[in-house]
């Protein structure tokens, strides 16, 4: 056997395996993230003739065994998903319906198949009146598939920006997961928080100010973020500057990293004038003494991404002879375009890159501290040269990699959010 014969023997083996683990799925449906991943491999596996001649071939095996065993309604279903594979919705919105009239009563896997293939065609008023047909009942492995079905749901209506309606799909999916203690319900409550926010974004355009704050509030009923927290004290900023400053104070104390510092200080300075004008003077010089420390705060630690430049002086990006091996060699220099001395500045360097599957990723290569008090980096200087390098094999799904950038990332706090500051795409 030559190397192409070998080749086409793993990629067919491997799409065997998309096919198998794709039929898997249907039992159950799909949280978000896998469900992105299931679509994006359905369009990896369905573009060439000989992709479609191995599902082809399936589905003719598997229509063989459904004549020759007419009650075994999970043949059915897994015609159903072959035909998905194909986009032959048609075909298998009938296998499906034909496996739920061979399905014994209590079987519920032909009913989600046929919901969620409802929920590919848009037809979401189909797919809840065939999950509603099942009976409700304390059955862990139903209750997470009716969690996973309305989180489908919900990342459909997400898709098409209906977010008021995917909020309704993620609280009942967090409901079933909540019910058998799934770890899945993080991942609804991460799609209520999503909704929330792009509801509140867009009330906050149309000027609804205070339907924003309604709808960030309720998002912090199921969790709490610094994130909400600071979207809310910037809503609260110019009506209750002292509910702003509390919302504030949670962001400062969890993560100060993301604080435009600038409206902090706008913020304490409207409750300093508030305290004045009412002359209440142990509040107002409780704030002017914390102005003071915030002050003090973003001279130490708070950076910005014009703060820092990245100064690339020698980069080389290249492969082996044998092409088994990249080598990526870096040299740089770091810019303090700030107004303040550099007295502690952890650099980071990332790979971000896309996967074979299509997914985003990224790899820390580099991290390194720089400066001190005693030898800092002045305000407006360019510091010396630095170099770093990374080695990766074609054993590395970097190396099937399409497209890969360099990212720098800094920040003057070790435990502080690293802003990113320069990016640059590798080019092979």
């Amino acid at each position: 056997m030559n190397k192409k014969e070998i080749l086409e023997y793993v990629r067919t083996i491997v799409i065997a395996l998309i096919v198998a683990l794709f039929l898997a799925g249907v039992a159950t449906g799909c949280s978000k993230i896998i469900a992105e991943h299931h679509s994006k491999m359905l369009a990896k596996i369905s573009n060439t003739a000989k992709d479609n001649e191995l599902i082809g071939y399936l589905i003719t095996k598997y229509t063989e065994e459904a004549a020759k065993n007419p009650g075994d309604y999970t043949i059915n279903v897994r015609l159903g998903g072959l035909y998905e594979l194909l986009f032959s919705y048609d075909q298998a919105e009938a296998q499906y319906k034909t496996a739920i009239n061979k399905s014994p009563y209590g079987v519920y896997t032909p009913f989600f198949g046929l919901a969620n293939l409802y929920i590919k065609k848009g037809e979401y008023k189909k797919a809840l009146r065939v999950v509603k047909k099942l009976e409700n009942k304390n059955y862990k492995p139903l209750l997470i598939a009716m969690g996973d079905f309305y989180m489908n749901l919900g990342d459909a209506l997400w898709q098409n920006q209906k977010f008021e309606d995917a909020v309704r799909q993620y609280k009942v999916a967090f409901f079933y997961y909540k019910k058998v203690d799934s770890q899945k319900k993080d991942t609804a409550i991460a799609g209520i928080i999503d909704c929330y926010n792009k509801i509140a974004d867009e009330d906050f355009k149309h000027k609804k100010v205070f339907k924003a704050v309604e709808s960030l509030e309720t998002a912090l009923l199921y969790k709490e973020t610094p994130f909400i927290y600071y979207k809310l004290a910037i809503l609260y900023k110019d009506f209750d500057p002292i509910q702003a400053n509390k919302y504030m104070e949670k962001t400062y104390a969890t993560d100060p990293g993301i604080i435009n510092f600038d409206i902090y200080e706008e913020i304490l300075y409207k409750l300093i004038n508030l305290y004045y004008v009412n002359g209440m003077d142990i509040e107002k010089e409780l704030y002017q003494h914390k102005l003071k420390a915030v002050h003090s705060f973003q001279k130490r630690y708070v950076i910005t991404e014009k703060d820092v430049g990245i100064v690339i002086t020698h980069l080389r990006y290249k492969s082996n002879f044998f092409s088994t091996k990249y080598k990526l060699d870096v040299k740089y220099k770091i810019a303090n375009n700030s107004k303040y001395d550099f007295n502690s500045l952890y650099v980071i360097a990332k790979l971000n890159y896309d996967t074979k599957d299509g997914e985003i990723k990224n790899r820390q290569i580099f991290e390194q501290r720089f400066y001190s008090k005693k030898k800092p980096l002045k305000s407006r200087e360019t510091s010396q040269e630095y170099k770093f390098t990374y080695t990766y094999t074609d054993k590395d799904e970097l190396f099937a990699a399409e497209k890969i950038d360099l990212d720098f990332y800094a920040g003057k706090k070790e435990n502080m959010r690293k802003i990113p500051v320069y990016t640059i795409e590798l080019k092979k």
